[in-house]
């Protein structure tokens, strides 16, 4: 290469080494904004973080003794979801319990983005993947309000990292912090501990695997066996909770392929997926290729793909009383896939198509970023629509005990089908109240219902049918509540709460909330 050539490559590689240069700052100032997302309204789109944030507030109470439902409910501290309503609590003592769920789930983001990278680095995968961590946090287990999964995504990730270094040297001081790792990750979620674990146990049997003699890899599996004992105890002391059913069925697995491909394809992206979700997921898929990343060295890079992939065709819909159990997992499908893939080496052919390459980073970008930008949207006029219950909870007297009727879950707003599904516990995370159907039925939960003190509203009176369908104030112990909150287009019929012994009235109505009183009882 003469110095004429020299003099002419350099202007065309210049641009392109400051547009990765570009590109980097806004990828980080995309993660930066994208924690920010769930500051931006009181009550974020989440369908299951009133529960949560019902749970955190009722513990606060519960542990200084101020708590009016004390005589209903236990604390239950041998929990998988110790740390995620552990750390909430802690918080709600210098800050109300909304923003100290948003703060779990701010530093959750960035932990998991930042633990992300550090696994990517010890694999030698592609950087320019990065991309690929930022929209799957606010897919499916986010705007499901998966609160307690998600804050423990990221104890998964750093576990997953260091499980790699472990399986890479087997020191005894490796092996103990590993296994604090885990015992923190058994405590932060089930599900997510136990698909961790295959992920480091397959790393350990990858580094092992012409290793012969069997006492040193049961020697090396020392960090594993420690928290399966800890999983047998749980186990052993739950199994009559944990197993009895609460539903009419106890395992749905849809197990249908093409499905679970579609839904592959949808669930990165949210609860309903459109158009755009099949044409950004062809993107993602094709992004490495067009970029000329070439296939990892390390075996290991394959592991996580493998087990999520294993995750996602074969454990069932639902089980062991929790729903969702495999979509949840679609926050691991896009980082999952990048690991696979490293950047190629500056001598590779892939260099000769850098126009290609920039043009598939800029538009891996701008729909990772647009994504952020369409939730950010979509929960700023989520605020503006569900701002009519804060007008029917104030209206009210706080510290009483209601029923939650949802007709109309869908919020056009958020673009979510369930999105108030359990919106009315927001009256009991923020006015002292308590509030049923309650997720305190649960045995993973950190407050519990005492056995004798059960309500007549369960988890099988709210699904499959939903509860409008099928009220009955004898069966549902009507009598047990002041105040019901109902969210519906059209005013419910004069009879839906007709009874023999109680007169019940509507106090307030904003917008598709109102709230009904049970006034008087003969009897009281």
């Amino acid at each position: 290469m003469d110095d004429s050539t020299v003099s002419c490559g350099l202007p065309r590689a210049l641009p392109y080494r400051t547009a990765n240069r570009v590109l980097r700052v806004l990828f980080v100032a995309t993660v930066a904004a994208a924690g920010l997302l769930f500051w931006l309204v009181p009550h974020p789109p989440m369908i299951d973080l009133p529960q949560h944030a019902g749970q955190v507030a009722t513990l606060h109470d519960l542990l200084l003794g101020q708590s009016p439902w004390a005589p209903l409910l236990r604390i239950n501290l041998f929990t998988p979801y110790l740390l995620g309503y552990g750390a909430a609590a802690v918080l709600s003592l210098v800050m109300p319990v909304a923003a100290a769920l948003k703060v779990m789930l701010t530093l959750s983001f960035y932990g998991f983005v930042a633990a992300y990278i550090a696994l990517r680095r010890r694999l030698g995968t592609d950087p320019r993947l990065d991309w690929l961590c930022v929209p799957v946090f606010f897919g499916f287990a986010y705007e499901f309000g998966f609160y307690s999964y998600l804050v423990a995504v990221p104890v998964a990730m750093i576990f997953i990292a260091l499980a790699l270094d472990y399986a890479e040297q087997q020191t005894a001081r490796r092996g103990a912090v590993l296994a604090l790792v885990n015992l923190a990750l058994f405590f932060s979620h089930g599900l997510l501990f136990v698909f961790a674990n295959a992920i480091g146990g397959l790393f350990l049997l990858v580094h092992l695997r012409r290793t012969n003699t069997l006492p040193r890899v049961l020697r090396a599996l020392w960090p594993y066996a420690t928290l399966a004992f800890v999983a047998v105890l749980y186990a052993a002391l739950h199994r009559d909770v944990d197993l009895t059913p609460m539903y009419p069925f106890t395992v749905m697995w849809g197990i249908s392929p093409l499905v679970r491909v579609f839904a592959a394809v949808l669930y990165p992206w949210g609860v309903a997926g459109d158009s755009r979700s099949l044409l950004a997921f062809v993107l993602i898929a094709a992004a490495p290729f067009l970029m000329a990343s070439k296939p990892n060295r390390h075996v290991t890079a394959y592991v996580p793909a493998i087990v999520v992939t294993i995750v996602w065709f074969a454990v069932p819909l639902f089980a062991i009383n929790t729903f969702f159990l495999y979509p949840r997992f679609a926050l691991f499908l896009f980082p999952f896939y990048a690991l696979m893939f490293r950047a190629p080496e500056p001598a590779e052919p892939g260099r000769r198509m850098p126009r290609l390459a920039l043009m598939t980073q800029l538009l891996l970008a701008v729909t990772c970023a647009g994504f952020v930008v369409q939730q950010g949207v979509r929960a700023l006029r989520f605020a503006d629509e569900s701002a009519d219950f804060d007008v029917v909870a104030n209206a009210i007297e706080p510290a009483q005990r209601g029923l939650a009727i949802i007709v109309d879950r869908m919020s056009p707003a958020a673009g979510n089908p369930y999105a108030y599904e359990n919106f009315a516990l927001w009256y009991q995370a923020e006015h002292r109240g308590f509030v049923d159907f309650n997720a305190a039925w649960f045995p993973p939960q950190i407050v519990r219902f005492r056995l004798d003190r059960l309500p007549g509203v369960g988890p099988s009176d709210v699904s499959p049918l939903p509860l409008y369908r099928h009220f009955d104030w004898q069966r549902h112990q009507g009598r047990l509540y002041r105040y019901f909150f109902v969210r519906a287009a059209t005013p419910l019929p004069d009879t839906f709460f007709a009874n023999p012994a109680c007169r019940v009235v509507r106090v307030k109505t904003a917008g598709e909330w109102s709230v009904y009183e049970k006034q008087v009882c003969r009897g009281d």
